[in-house]
């Protein structure tokens, strides 16, 4: 084996661009990363194989967890009561099926279109407070639309956002076999309280239902009956916090590249209606938010042209296979006609397809739209140079500053194409 082959998301150059790591993986057989401590599954065949196979491919170890890592970091848990049970993507068999039909009543079509008006209005609102000229996308747009429109499809209050950030940050911090124990333990006494706020949303929910994901978890759907607390606490951790990072970071992602091809920015202004849609589903493809999901192999077996043994754990690479050059000619270019750019895999695929796909997809098409028409002639800052968030997790900026043309600002509420 290769001793060399080595993958690292939280420093250096995996950081920074990680797709010359996943360029060089798809040339070699499936191969062990001692960082990652898993097989790294880069090819978009190998993917499918996995992806179309859940016996074989187990679930259970999709996501890392924090319960069963150190005697210590159980301890802090339990303390604060923070529920073992696993998040739904690590589920298996009947028992995800079961949830899953339960999660899928609450991101209907119905419900997605309820959200709309929240979201162009925010996203007005949040443009109208930028600075005049230019600003900073991640924190001062993109982060604060998403958290807004998350947090009204769960049912949590929008007062709470500041303290409910920090706890899904923690959250984050406590799965992450690449963090200090010492952090990963700091992290976990922060979530006996988030437990306890949790719990307070649950029981009032059960009493007064709303229309949202906490009471439709709590009193069922699809004619399935609600889930146990623990599960709904698991399940809102869960959404709370791949809702809001993948989101953002494909936002910030879209404009980004837009913005990086003048060519495909024109065409996106001058005909949105036809090129819009195109261009998020083509930078879904090449700029996939999320890494990539575990799995446990439960049987010996053979992958791209290596022997697992079972109890062997894989990283599957989502981000490695929407750039794999036998599926997506001349893969790293931004491609606004690309035939076959509806066969990405940054929202998985399979049994576990993520469930607020819809949701995402309109986010990302609003805040887009909202911005370009309210910012005419939008650009890169002069002095501006792309960094990425340290992430086991996602793929995303830490900024993006951006200029516009103040004369056209001023006359964008005249009516434009956008």
């Amino acid at each position: 084996m290769n001793n060399s082959f080595d993958f690292n998301p939280m420093m250096g150059r995996d950081r920074q661009d990680p797709y010359l790591f996943y360029a060089e993986a798809r040339e070699l057989p499936v191969a062990f990363s001692p960082s990652i401590g898993a097989f790294m599954v880069s090819r978009y065949a190998d993917l499918q194989t996995v992806l179309a196979d859940p016996t074989t491919y187990s679930s259970r170890a999709a996501l890392p967890t924090s319960y069963g890592v150190s005697p210590e970091l159980d301890a802090e848990l339990r303390r604060g009561n923070v529920p073992e049970t696993a998040m739904v993507v690590n589920d298996d068999g009947e028992t995800h099926r079961w949830t899953r039909r339960v999660m899928d009543a609450a991101f209907t079509g119905a419900r997605v279109r309820a959200l709309g008006p929240l979201m162009r209005s925010r996203a007005a609102e949040l443009i109208a407070g930028l600075p005049s000229g230019g600003a900073e996308l991640v924190a001062d747009y993109a982060a604060p639309f998403v958290r807004t429109i998350i947090q009204a499809a769960i049912g949590l209050p929008e007062a709470d956002t500041a303290q409910l950030q920090v706890w899904s940050d923690e959250q984050v911090v406590a799965i992450n076999p690449l963090a200090p124990m010492e952090d990963r333990i700091e992290a976990a006494r922060q979530l006996g309280e988030y437990t306890r706020y949790l719990q307070v949303l649950i029981d009032e929910r059960r009493q007064h239902p709303r229309d949202d994901l906490i009471s439709d978890l709590i009193h069922g759907g699809n004619g399935l009956p609600g889930l146990d607390d623990d599960r709904v606490h698991s399940i809102i951790r869960a959404v709370r916090v791949a809702g809001f990072d993948t989101t953002r970071d494909a936002i910030t992602m879209t404009l980004f590249s837009l913005l990086q091809d003048r060519e495909a920015y024109d065409r996106v202004v001058a005909d949105p209606a036809r090129n819009l849609s195109k261009l998020v589903q083509e930078v879904l493809r090449r700029e996939a938010p999320h890494r990539g999901l575990f799995r446990l192999v439960t049987r010996d077996t053979e992958l791209g042209g290596t022997a697992l043994t079972a109890g062997s754990v894989l990283l599957l690479l989502f981000g490695s296979g929407n750039r794999d050059e036998t599926v997506f000619a001349d893969p790293d270019r931004l491609d606004l006609d690309r035939a076959n750019a509806h066969k990405h895999l940054a929202f998985g695929q399979g049994l576990h397809v993520c469930p607020g796909e819809p949701v995402a997809r309109a986010e990302i098409r609003v805040a887009v739209e909202t911005l370009l028409t309210a910012r005419p002639g939008l650009r890169l800052a002069p002095e501006y140079t792309p960094t990425y968030i340290a992430s086991y997790l996602f793929r995303g900026l830490e900024r993006l500053d951006v200029t516009w043309n103040r004369v056209a600002q001023d006359n964008a509420a005249q009516p434009s194409n956008i």
